[in-house]
Parts: structure tokens; C-alpha cells; sequence
């Protein structure tokens, strides 16, 4: 089981970041534009589809805001 943004998701061999992302399910989530981290640390967003995941991760993903 990992977590993606307090979520559980079943883990199997060979996910990816982008994965975790596509489970999200939110059509918001642009993934070139996302800010992704795992166990902590920053994914960078051309490395989604070749970092793996391990069962217990835990994976956060915001899309950044603009304002002003």
C-alpha cells in the first residue's frame, strides 16, 4: 500500500510516479506543471514516468498556483 495525497493505493511491482498521479484521477492535475514529492523529496517532473515507487511510499502532488 503507498499513500498519494492521504489516499491509500494498492502497490504493484513496477509503479511509477506517474502512476500515482494518473490514480489522483483529477483532471486538474496537469502533470507537466506538478509539484511532486516522494517519502519528501522532490521528483522532477521529466523523471514521473522513470521513478519507481516501493510498497509504504508516500507520494504528495499539488498543481502551483498563480496570483497576484
Amino acid at each position: 500500500m503507498v499513500k498519494v495525497n492521504d489516499r491509500d493505493m494498492e502497490w504493484k511491482e513496477g509503479m511509477t510516479v506517474e502512476s500515482a498521479i494518473r490514480f489522483l484521477e483529477y483532471p486538474e492535475y496537469n502533470y507537466p506543471i506538478l509539484v511532486v514529492t516522494l517519502n519528501g523529496q522532490h521528483v522532477q517532473n521529466d523523471m514521473f514516468s522513470k521513478t519507481l515507487i516501493t510498497d509504504g511510499d508516500v507520494i504528495k502532488a499539488m498543481q502551483p498556483l498563480a496570483g497576484g
